[in-house]
């Protein structure tokens, strides 16, 4: 092996450690293996959290936590981004981003196709966030422009996990770090987990459904 391809193996392999994943940086579809990990982890994180919703179960609420902290780990590696700002972002959500987040990440590798919107079936972008939104229930229109329009602006920095992530058409869902976010992106790709251009960040709009 040529020294050159000595220092490159050893930077993928720091980059590895530091949970900066090869298919973050190129934006390569997730396996169906590590999609049907996260969808489990997710599956189980929400039924913890709309536990909590629902009765205030405080046991059910540690659990989730715990559940989202580990799911956490599968995602921010995937993506290379911290982890530890990942499982931060998650835990200081309000309960009803946390419930909308999760419901989301259950639909991991869901096909996209214009105008769906069917659990586990086909999603289109303002499909995909409709879904997720109303699994914690709240009712947000179709298209979106009338997302965007029908929540409160929030800046970048005062955004939570699971605020919709807006630019002309195309909505997606903020996964609270950086440029990461959820979505059901175009023709022939899935829900997936993507880190958004930093260009295109830029002019990036953030809203809150719930309010």
């Amino acid at each position: 092996m040529s020294r050159t391809a000595k220092l490159i193996a050893g930077l993928l392999v720091s980059l590895s450690l530091w949970g900066v994943s090869s298919p973050g940086v190129q934006a390569i579809p997730m396996g169906p293996v590590q999609e049907a990990i996260i969808r489990k982890g997710a599956v189980q994180a929400q039924q913890a959290v709309d536990a909590f919703a629902d009765k205030r179960d405080r046991d059910a609420y540690d659990l989730f936590l715990d559940l989202s902290d580990k799911l956490a780990v599968d995602v921010a590696n995937f993506l290379g981004v911290d982890v530890k700002e990942l499982r931060r972002a998650w835990r200081t959500a309000d309960v009803a981003h946390q419930r909308a987040l999760m419901a989301g990440l259950t639909q991991i590798g869901v096909p996209y196709k214009e105008n769906a919107a069917t659990e586990s079936g086909a999603f289109d972008c303002s499909g995909f966030v409709q879904f997720a939104w109303s699994r914690a229930g709240f009712v947000l229109p179709r298209g979106s422009n009338f997302q965007y329009a029908h929540s409160r602006r929030v800046t970048y920095k005062n955004a939570q996990a699971g605020d919709i992530m807006w630019r002309p058409g195309h909505v997606s869902m903020y996964l609270g770090v950086g440029g990461a976010m959820l979505q059901a992106g175009r023709t022939g790709r899935s829900v997936e987990l993507h880190i958004m251009d930093s260009r295109i960040l830029g002019w990036t709009r953030f809203a809150d459904p719930t309010a």
